[in-house]
């Protein structure tokens, strides 16, 4: 996998989605789990799709 500025982002938007889904959680808040899921999976389909266009 080549290591660039989308790549990071991808890495934040996973991170910081897990992190608002805990405090969410944490907090009772549905909306703020709802965005940290929508963050987690645009990071995770991101990271997905640039890690099989690297290995072939």
């Amino acid at each position: 996998m080549h290591w660039n500025v989308r790549t990071f982002v991808r890495l934040f938007l996973l991170v910081g989605g897990l992190a608002l889904i805990g405090t969410g959680a944490a907090g009772g808040e549905t909306l703020t789990v709802g965005l940290g899921a929508v963050a987690v999976v645009l990071g995770i389909v991101g990271l997905a799709a640039e890690w099989n266009e690297s290995s072939t």
